[in-house]
């Protein structure tokens, strides 16, 4: 790191990552550990359980279609506009979102609540579809133009550490503001944090000089909607005729999906099964900071790795190696989740089995996300690089896809016993990886 960031240019680029990632990371835990038992309690107040977990997958279900819709095409847009004006618009929803959420512990009936609820799950929609794809291309496409002797996989692996080291400050945050009843000050407080990294990227963010997009201020919509038509064609012939694409973006979308399902619910579990104990807000930190603790620690020694093998091997050994931890990590996440469904079916062992499912696979992302993210820009063809923000957009739009069909049978019949739905995308993601494990053995 040292001898990367010794170029200014360089460095630049990665206090605007540092900066950008770790407030995505606070906000994210300012929301994600306490807003599935937010709405879990907010309808379980006047309907039944069952019909509390129902309205709960139908909003997630329908988050997750949305999402499903924008992914390709945001990414196609960036690609169109220009990345920086991408990200711009994805904090602007980012904003609209938790305010979304803090709004609905005013409301009075469960109609109202849920339609606040929709209103949220749109904008987190439209603010996860805007960002994603387009930050790390931009990352990527800046790198190449003005430091190509640094890879992405130096920067990717850095910055998620830092992403999950500012979601533990958040989380820890909004489980103590939940716990103390004002979960909705959590989500204030994550607004303001979305609107300092508007005014941040707004003020940092340069577009590369060396890819053409066209104006926005100046372009007619028609111009822009043909251009995108056009490069989500064109991303699909490259991933069609490159199958290691194929299976890689599925086998992460497959993982998205479970890690989004198990990340929503494992709150609402615990609550449901465990929320009369003394222990119930110290085990919910303890598993909340556990995990995220782990996350960081495994992308830094990722980071580590990645240095290893680039000194020795070069970029062969760097890229084997990201292919063997990509495997092995999500291999390792579809079985411990299997194992925890058929434990809370069958009872045939300990109830620690949760909780060790959980934070291993939370802290798999943090090999998963970096490793997936420098195994897709690799295999992306160079005169490819146009449709980078789309190709990469499309793990995304599966594991929407995946979350939308089946979200539903996915979530369970109640809190208690939602971890024997989580077997359908681990079963989905057992698959997966072992036949882009296969392509890729073939591929390197």
């Amino acid at each position: 790191m040292q001898t990367a960031t010794a170029n200014p240019i360089v460095r630049k680029i990665w206090w605007i990552t540092l900066i950008v990632q770790s407030l995505i990371g606070f906000t994210n835990g300012m929301y994600l550990y306490t807003y599935g038992p937010y709405f879990y309690e907010k309808f379980g107040t006047a309907v039944e359980p069952g019909y509390a977990i129902l309205l709960m997958t139908i909003l997630l279900g329908l988050r997750q279609g949305i999402l499903a819709l924008l992914e390709v095409p945001t990414g196609a847009l960036a690609d169109t506009i220009g990345r920086v004006n991408v990200v711009i618009i994805s904090w602007i929803a980012r904003l609209v979102f938790f305010s979304s959420l803090a709004a609905i512990w005013f409301c009075t009936s469960v109609a109202a609540a849920f339609a606040w609820g929709v209103i949220a799950s749109i904008a987190f929609a439209l603010s996860y579809a805007l960002f994603n794809g387009a930050f790390s291309a931009w990352c990527v496409e800046t790198l190449k133009e003005k430091a190509p002797e640094v890879n992405y996989g130096w920067l990717s692996s850095r910055f998620f550490s830092y992403r999950a080291a500012a979601e533990i400050i958040g989380g820890l945050l909004a489980i103590c503001l939940y716990l103390k009843g004002l979960p909705y000050w959590g989500f204030l407080i994550a607004a303001l944090a979305s609107f300092a990294g508007l005014n941040y990227v707004m003020g940092s963010m340069e577009e590369t000089s060396s890819l053409s997009f066209l104006n926005i201020r100046q372009v007619q919509i028609s111009a822009i909607t043909r251009r995108i038509g056009e490069i989500i064609g064109k991303s699909v012939q490259v991933c069609k005729q490159t199958k290691v694409l194929f299976w890689l973006i599925l086998s992460y979308g497959a993982f998205m999906f479970l890690l989004n399902l198990v990340g929503y619910l494992w709150p609402v579990y615990l609550k449901a099964k465990f929320g009369n104990l003394e222990t119930f807000g110290r085990d919910w930190i303890l598993i909340m900071i556990t995990t995220q603790l782990l996350m960081v620690a495994s992308s830094r020694f990722l980071a580590w790795l990645n240095g290893r093998w680039t000194k020795t091997g070069g970029v062969k050994a760097h890229l084997n190696g990201f292919r063997k931890i990509f495997f092995w990590f999500t291999l390792l996440s579809a079985c411990s989740i299997l194992l925890l469904s058929a434990d809370t079916a069958f009872h045939f062992m300990d109830k620690y089995i949760f909780p060790l499912a959980v934070i291993l696979l939370v802290m798999s992302f943090g090999f998963i996300g970096p490793a997936f993210e420098t195994l897709v820009n690799a295999y992306i063809p160079a005169e490819s690089a146009q449709y980078r923000s789309t190709i990469m957009s499309a793990g995304s739009m599966l594991r929407s896809f995946l979350i939308l069909l089946f979200a539903i049978p996915s979530g369970g019949s109640s809190g208690e016993t939602t971890p024997i739905g989580w077997a359908i995308p681990a079963t989905m993601l057992l698959v997966a990886c072992i036949t882009a494990n296969h392509f890729m053995r073939r591929k390197k």
